[in-house]
């Protein structure tokens, strides 16, 4: 049996892809992320680092980045999603009972169940699927686009981890 909490989460993750979503629970309860607190703590703190690292490539010009630095924002959006995602798919599966087929589906998903802004919600599955470009079609990804996507997105997964902050701390919603 998997004991860590990053293996049953990494165990919910495929099997959120391979089941699609369920419906909600009639009577689903507020939400709290009581159980695995620790777990979305660490998600939490892996969007913020990668927040800080891609605004310090982003404080400069495209122009001026090496290829080695072009290729680490390519990684850090990847970690970004990532993190983000791995706290959306824990919040649909343990509150809800749900299964997304997608990061980009399981951000649309929060903002339907009201979880998170709509708004938000689709600027986040946008950005899930620049992830899905860099992990999948990489050797048809422009950096200049991943460059400005940066610059114009950050300040999203900054709301988002605030919403969650504030679930963990008292069930608030969107």
């Amino acid at each position: 049996m998997l004991a860590s909490p990053l293996a049953r989460e990494a165990l919910k993750a495929v099997s959120a892809r391979a089941v699609g979503i369920k419906p909600a629970r009639p009577s689903a309860p507020s939400v709290s992320l009581a159980a695995d607190r620790d777990l979305v703590e660490a998600r939490v703190r892996e969007i913020h680092d990668a927040i800080r690292l891609l605004e310090e490539l982003a404080a400069r010009k495209f122009e001026e980045l090496t290829i080695h630095e072009r290729l680490s924002m390519r990684y850090l959006v990847i970690q970004l999603v990532e993190a983000a995602a791995g706290i959306c798919l824990h919040l649909l599966a343990e509150r809800y009972d749900e299964r997304a087929e997608s990061y980009p589906g399981c951000f649309s998903r929060l903002g339907e169940l009201g979880l998170i802004p709509r708004d938000l919600a689709a600027r986040l599955a946008s950005v899930a699927g620049l992830r899905d470009l860099l992990v999948h079609r990489y050797w048809a990804v422009d950096d200049e686009k991943v460059y400005r996507s940066v610059g114009e997105g950050l300040e999203d997964f900054r709301s988002f981890a605030k919403l969650v902050g504030r679930l963990l701390e008292g069930g608030a919603r969107a």
